[in-house]
């Protein structure tokens, strides 16, 4: 304590306590906000509730109805008198297959005026009363903003302390400053109080609250979401990892809107581009301002700003997070010396890079995949040199291991399932590629055309490397064309620098072909039906972009190391500050544009979302018709007559007897391997199947009497990968950081001598 004290000062003390008051009265808070207000059927006037009075909070809207259409009435929540943004929900469609609503209601000021109102738009509906379940959501998001804030001023405090007493480095503080910077030029779209309605970004939330749903019926990890498709269930996590989104989910369950979390969450993503970026580009350059150079070149490249905010592809940019990683890794273990006892550890980082985009992002992977193997075949000397080939497989089979919990439930359904991504192989991309014209586009004027073939360039979307980064590729050329004579007069990099230069540009330069439509895409779809899974897979051919932005991104970085190592300064301060005055400034403009004239969308609870939106619905069983999943009960078949059910997430109990021969239940639910069903109170197993529209199907035999629970239960080998994938990555960290301290002792021991 006396240590802190002297650190900290003595203002820290008060400050302290009054902080941990702050905390104590925000976790007193969260108790006592259980109230329950209740309304009959003949309070309502019209199928509206007025004059009701309530205290700020938040609240779960239950309105008991009965209706006979599906999506045409819906439940709102007014308050005429409440003041700007003071009333945040947006409602709830109604189903001819519930009789409740169950939305979310944020009230931030007391209301004598409310109105819930029930909109009929068609059919009949008949309201039945309203119930109002106060909980304590708001209380939890005021804790959750109280520890921030404290951590935030205590770690602002403890900086400047430790800067006032030690000192810190000035390149330090610019680094921390100028990531900071960074993050914050890449959220300009988020500084409003709404979502820009880009193309996936709804597919995108409904992983979120698939997630969020999962964790909160027990789930862990989620392999289906239990309310996606009117409470049939999706295996969209199976197909598509959901790592990265936990934080996500969690500021949902905290009790954030869909809204607010979103934003809090995409911010995070930029912030750890940023970091990311700069410490693998510092150590591959050696400079911490080249590795300042790199993520600001990076985090603010137009294919990635495109893709988070105008496409809204969330899962692509998670997989960007990693690639500086993976460029990293393979930097390492191609430039390292391979006798060094340190080198074995040097797979680390390519591994944890390929268990990231394995776990983000596949297509990604897909891409990533197909230039290393480019990449090996082109320096296959030293890949065959036995310790560099022991460190690729190393890293091949750590992030194998460590990705195992989502990869074997993956094969499984790949394997053993019919889905309708099995059948996406006919979809041709080269008539989606792009001209040549839109990799030159100086001004990113954000359109909303994404098929060139049919629109030209009319109202093009903003695809390309972006300026700045060409300008690099194509001065990198000019140095190239001059000859390595002429880089070694002007004391050029390091020849390991200029081989980095020349892979950059080489694969930029394909990437950039790739993205086009010139390139044979169909005639390579043809040769054969795996390549034309592969390639239909990929569905637009921009995606090659991302290999041409971290490939332009190096050799701008070799520019750099160049402009160091003149002795003029003015090299250094010409090139960085023209390269990054052009990233920021085309970026801002994009960025800019983008806010000015894209549309947007203001969700606050899931409901409003609806749960039927499934993109392209590759996760769907082959045949599966979705507009026929719709909330329902369980339906007998045969001689089964059903006595009663009850339904909770991916499970269901239905009390029944079968006086005939072998009959049925047909469940709203849809199948997937993993369903269950036994006898409750015999244990017996019952044999569940996909049935009509791929719906559960539970058998039931001649002269059965009891209740059948069916559930969803991970198999005994999803499991199994799943302690090897925890076992994984914590053999993988401790060895490392035992690898790293034993680096450090050795290196002050080696000062020590000197």
């Amino acid at each position: 304590m006396k240590r802190i004290v002297d650190l900290m000062g003595k203002p820290f003390l008060a400050a302290a306590a009054v902080e941990l008051l702050l905390l104590v009265l925000a976790v007193m808070g969260l108790f006592g906000k259980n109230a329950i207000y209740e309304y009959g059927a003949e309070q309502q006037e019209g199928g509206v509730f007025r004059n009701i009075n309530l205290p700020a909070g938040t609240y779960e809207v239950r309105l008991r109805f009965e209706t006979d259409v599906d999506a045409v009435n819906l439940c709102s929540v007014i308050d005429p008198a409440q003041g700007f943004k003071r009333l945040l929900t947006n409602g709830e469609v109604l189903y001819s297959g519930r009789q409740e609503t169950g939305f979310m209601m944020w009230l931030l000021q007391d209301s004598d005026g409310l109105e819930v109102q029930a909109v009929h738009n068609g059919g009949s509906l008949e309201v039945q009363g309203l119930t109002l379940a106060q909980n304590n959501g708001l209380q939890r998001i005021r804790l959750a903003l109280a520890v921030t804030a404290c951590l935030l001023v205590d770690g602002v405090w403890l900086w400047f302390a430790r800067d006032r007493r030690y000192g810190i480095d000035p390149v330090k503080k610019t680094v921390v400053f100028s990531l900071g910077l960074i993050a914050l030029f890449a959220s300009l779209p988020l500084m409003t109080d709404y979502i820009l309605s880009s193309g996936d970004v709804g597919y995108h939330l409904m992983r979120i609250e698939g997630l969020r749903d999962g964790i909160l019926a027990g789930q862990f990890p989620v392999r289906i979401a239990p309310e996606w498709l009117q409470g049939y269930g999706y295996a969209d996590a199976v197909f598509y990892g959901q790592t990265l989104l936990l934080p996500a989910a969690l500021l949902r369950m905290l009790g954030f809107t869909v809204t607010t979390s979103y934003r809090l969450y995409i911010f995070g993503v930029n912030l750890a581009t940023a970091w990311v970026a700069y410490r693998c580009f510092r150590r591959i350059f050696g400079h911490p301002y080249i590795g300042l150079l790199c993520s600001m070149l990076y985090t603010l490249s137009l294919y990635r700003l495109y893709k988070l905010y105008m496409r809204g592809s969330l899962g692509e940019a998670l997989g960007l997070l990693f690639l500086p990683l993976i460029a990293y890794g393979f930097w390492q273990v191609f430039t390292e010396d391979h006798r060094a006892k340190a080198y074995r550890w040097c797979f680390v980082p390519l591994a944890v890079g390929f268990a990231g985009i394995i776990q983000t992002h596949l297509l990604t992977c897909e891409l990533v995949g197909g230039f290393t193997v480019l990449l090996c075949i082109l320096l296959w000397r030293k890949v065959f040199r036995r310790e560099t080939f022991l460190a690729l497989a190393k890293a091949a089979l750590c992030s194998a291991l460590a990705a195992a919990w989502f990869i074997v439930p993956f094969l499984d359904y790949m394997v053993t399932g019919d889905f309708m991504i099995h059948h996406a192989y006919g979809r041709t991309i080269q008539e989606r590629g792009l001209y040549p014209a839109h990799l030159f586009s100086v001004y990113p004027f954000t359109g909303t055309s994404v098929f060139p073939a049919e629109d030209g360039m009319v109202q093009a979307m903003p695809v390309g490397v972006g300026f700045a980064l060409l300008a690099c590729l194509l001065l990198w050329g000019y140095l190239r064309f001059l000859g390595r004579k002429f880089l070694k007069e002007q004391e050029g990099p390091e020849k390991k620098y200029v081989i980095l230069g020349d892979i950059g540009l080489g694969f930029s330069v394909l990437a950039m072909w790739m993205s086009l439509s010139s390139f044979p895409w169909n005639r390579i779809q043809s040769l054969h039906r795996v390549t034309a899974t592969l390639v239909s897979s990929l569905q637009f051919p921009e995606r090659t972009l991302m290999i041409a932005g971290i490939g332009a991104v190096l050799v701008a970085g070799v520019l750099a190391c160049w402009a160091f190592r003149r002795q003029h300064r003015g090299w250094r301060i010409g090139f960085c500050g023209l390269t990054a005055g052009l990233t920021v400034l085309t970026s801002l403009l994009m960025l800019d544009h983008m806010v000015h004239n894209t549309g947007f969308v203001r969700i606050y609870n899931d409901e409003g979302m609806g749960s039927g939106y499934i993109a392209g619905q590759e996760y769907l069983p082959y045949g599966t018709d979705a507009a026929r999943l719709l909330y329902r009960g369980p339906v007998a078949g045969g001689d089964v007559e059903i006595e009663g059910y009850e339904q909770g997430p991916l499970r269901m109990d239905v009390s029944c007897r079968n006086p005939g021969g072998t009959g049925s239940l047909n469940l709203p639910l849809l199948y997937y391997k993993g369903y269950r069903a036994h006898d409750v109170d015999g244990g017996a197993e019952l044999r569940v199947y996909a049935g009509e529209n791929n719906m559960v199907h539970v058998e039931i035999p001649p002269g059965y009497e009891g209740t059948v629970r069916t559930a969803f239960v991970s198999p005994w080998y999803w499991r199994l990968a799943e302690g090897i994938s925890l076992a994984a990555c914590a053999g993988l960290a401790a060895g490392y950081y035992r690898a790293c301290k034993k680096n450090r002792r050795q290196g002050e021991e080696g000062k020590g001598h000197a």
